[in-house]
């Protein structure tokens, strides 16, 4: 999330365009775009699906921006306009895709047998993570390839912080119960 100096400068910005300079709504946009685009990516896994999901947030943020109470920062703004959609877009798509994060935690490994294993690997985690429900695939991307705190999550998605507590630890729960088949025979 932003530090409290970043506030200042986009509080500028947005009286700028506010005032009727397009430009400050361009620089918005220039320092954000990346980070939205990023963290579509990360949710809904697919690449096109991201980057209209990042121009949808800045054409809904373009048309909203003069009723902008600044009660959050812009970013948390922008981020909760990327969650929200993100989330339509998941419900409106069957089956999703895992974000790169998950499958590059994986170990690398060079023999031939073993990439087959890995690649295997990968695909149990694919399926494993594109089960999760939205709310707690959500929680996971925010919590892990995002890090945000949990009271970061909490504020972002309007859920009282025991809800973001609860769903990550579901959703662990969840995924340790589908990639248990990982771990092999235990002795």
């Amino acid at each position: 999330m932003p530090s409290v100096d970043d506030d200042g400068d986009d509080r500028e910005l947005i009286e700028r365009f506010l005032g009727g300079d397009e430009n400050g709504f361009e620089a918005l946009m220039d320092k954000y775009y990346a980070r939205i685009d990023r963290l579509a990516l990360r949710v809904v896994g697919d690449g096109a699906a991201a980057e209209e999901i990042a121009q949808e947030v800045f054409v809904r943020a373009y048309r909203a921006l003069p009723r902008f109470r600044g009660e959050a920062s812009i970013f948390s703004w922008l981020y909760r306009i990327t969650v929200n959609l993100c989330l339509n877009h998941l419900h409106r798509r069957a089956r999703a895709a895992v974000p790169s994060e998950v499958e590059a935690t994986l170990p690398d490994v060079i023999d031939p047998a073993s990439r087959f294993e890995s690649g295997e690997r990968q695909a149990l985690v694919r399926r494993a993570v594109d089960a999760l429900p939205p709310h707690y695939r959500i929680a996971i991307v925010l919590s892990g390839a995002e890090e945000l705190s949990y009271q970061e999550i909490a504020d972002l998605l309007a859920i009282p912080l025991g809800t973001v507590k609860s769903r990550i630890n579901f959703a662990k729960r969840l995924l340790r119960e589908k990639l248990l088949p990982l771990l092999g025979p235990t002795t």
